[in-house]
């Protein structure tokens, strides 16, 4: 991979972040909003600024380009300085450790549109980094509901800004190889976190509650879940109890969900940690595979409005993808 994807990896590093009703100042966002609107053609403005109620708003996919149709403007088409503006807006509401990850993330989809290209192979355009897509909804304005969407491969990010505060679900998170097992970058593993405390919870639990937390074996693909939000497996109770868990596992729980609730802005990420916590006692852990984490797996911390879920898909067993959802903030849906 590039010498830039190795230098953003060294300085990833951790900072709490999320979703805040009344402390979060919502000034820079607006700003950057303010700014790139004031940057657009009229033609790139009927493609980037989007009706509140466009449909498209809440929906969301992680798949390439060419598996799926997006609106919104694709970052191919923007200035040099646009681009710098968007990014401005990323870094208004995520952590140093969250903007890090998402870089690596696009660096990552670069690197495969590289290697597929030189393979000759037919689905190299479907990837690279200029395959993401950005959209704002409504008129970005204090006090008044306004969202944007940052969108590719690997990557859904969704925040919609209210006089209550911001949302920040739902928030797709892949890669794909996670952990680099040859060549110069040997070694280097995004999103370990994610992946390393789910596993850690599960070899912590006694073998009744790995039995109990076992809920079916790992499909052959496994994907999240929690796709429209209206799945069976929310509500059914499945599953460990967090009260049935030491103070050590009940301890992991909450670095798993930190894992992807710090990828935010600290303030927001603070007052996200504490609306999600009021409800531990309702969290129930599940997991798809075998005993062994080494194989193929996945695991969820839910309750009947919130998930987070990872699943170590395919492949080399490094291919993550990640979901969080709270069904009561979803796109601003309360």
């Amino acid at each position: 991979m590039k010498k830039t994807l190795f230098t953003f990896f060294l300085i990833l590093h951790g900072i709490q972040s999320t979703f805040c009703q009344h402390q979060f100042d919502q000034t820079a966002s607006l700003n950057a909003a303010h700014t790139f609107l004031k940057t657009v053609t009229p033609a790139q403005k009927k493609l980037v600024n989007l009706p509140l109620n466009d449909t498209s708003r809440t929906k969301w996919s992680n798949l390439p380009f060419e598996q799926v149709v997006r609106k919104g403007i694709q970052m191919k088409d923007l200035t040099d300085s646009q681009r710098i503006i968007i990014h401005n807006l990323l870094r208004t509401v995520l952590s140093a450790q969250g903007y890090q990850k998402f870089l690596l993330i696009i660096q990552y989809d670069e690197a495969t549109h590289e290697r597929l290209t030189k393979a000759g192979s037919f689905n190299a355009n479907r990837y690279g980094n200029q395959n993401y897509w950005f959209t704002i909804f409504g008129t970005p304005e204090q006090n008044k509901i306004w969202s944007w969407k940052f969108e590719g491969h690997h990557i859904s990010l969704n925040f919609t800004y209210s006089a209550k505060g911001v949302t920040c679900t739902p928030m797709f998170v892949g890669i794909n190889p996670a952990l680099v097992t040859t060549g110069a970058y040997a070694g280097s593993h995004l999103m370990f976190e994610e992946n390393d405390f789910g596993n850690q919870l599960f070899n912590d639990l006694n073998v009744h509650l790995k039995q109990k937390a076992m809920v079916r074996e790992h499909p052959k693909d496994a994907d999240v879940m929690t796709q429209i939000g209206q799945e069976g497996h929310l509500k059914d109770k499945k599953g460990v109890f967090y009260t049935e868990m030491t103070p050590k596992q009940q301890l992991l729980v909450e670095n798993c969900l930190r894992a992807w609730v710090e990828n935010l802005n600290p303030i927001l990420a603070k007052e996200k940690m504490k609306q999600i916590l009021a409800h531990k006692n309702k969290f129930i852990f599940t997991w798809q595979g075998t005993r062994n984490t080494n194989d193929l797996h996945y695991y969820s911390i839910k309750t009947d409005s919130f998930i987070i879920e990872l699943t170590n898909r395919d492949g080399g067993i490094y291919h993550y993808h990640t979901l969080w959802r709270d069904l009561s903030e979803d796109f601003l849906s309360k």
